[in-house]
């Protein structure tokens, strides 16, 4: 019989959506694109991240890649990505 479960995989930082955008257009060099803020968003839950501790203690799970290292392969293999579909 198989036990199935969920897990999150994560590093666990807190960070908010504006800290991410920037992060991005930081390791993208986009120094000239600037995020437009609505302030729309209705009943969002202002502090959420995603707890890795269950991987952790059931997997021995852990990050292998720091958020940077993760946002770099992220935006490299879009680039490629698109980069193909475009040309």
């Amino acid at each position: 019989m198989w036990v199935v479960e969920a897990f999150n995989f994560s590093n666990e930082l807190q960070i908010t959506v504006l800290e991410l955008v920037q992060k991005i257009l930081a390791l993208m060099d986009k120094k000239d694109l600037e995020p437009i803020i609505l302030n729309q968003a209705k009943n969002e839950i202002k502090h959420q991240y995603l707890s890795a501790k269950k991987a952790r203690e059931i997997l021995n799970w852990k990050p292998k890649y720091s958020l940077d290292e993760c946002l770099q392969e992220t935006i490299k293999w879009y680039q490629d990505f698109l980069r193909d579909r475009l040309n």
